[in-house]
């Protein structure tokens, strides 16, 4: 005997979301007409919408990332001009 969990496909579960999602119809109407409780289809479009929200934090996260590691090579670049600069005063002949 299979559970609850099991009881409609990704697909079925999908193309209900995208009927009440893309499509704009009521959930209520979507539910009755696939034969699905309101609160099912409900959990559906809530776990439908999570990646999208992971994936939003995921992109803020890299995106600050991006920033720091922009400043921190810009330091490196600066700090490596310099260095090069020290170096050269340093290993010029001394004329005695």
């Amino acid at each position: 005997m299979s559970s609850n969990n099991n009881r409609y496909d990704d697909e079925f579960k999908a193309n209900a979301v995208k009927m009440v999602v893309e499509k704009g119809r009521a959930v209520s109407k979507v539910a009755k007409d696939l034969g699905v409780s309101e609160p099912a289809l409900r959990r559906w479009i809530r776990a439908n919408k999570e990646p999208e929200d992971a994936t939003s934090k995921k992109l803020a996260e890299l995106e600050a990332e991006n920033k720091r590691l922009k400043k921190e090579l810009e330091y490196t670049k600066d700090t490596v001009e310099i260095l090069k600069k020290s170096v050269a005063i340093f290993v010029k002949p001394q004329n005695h």
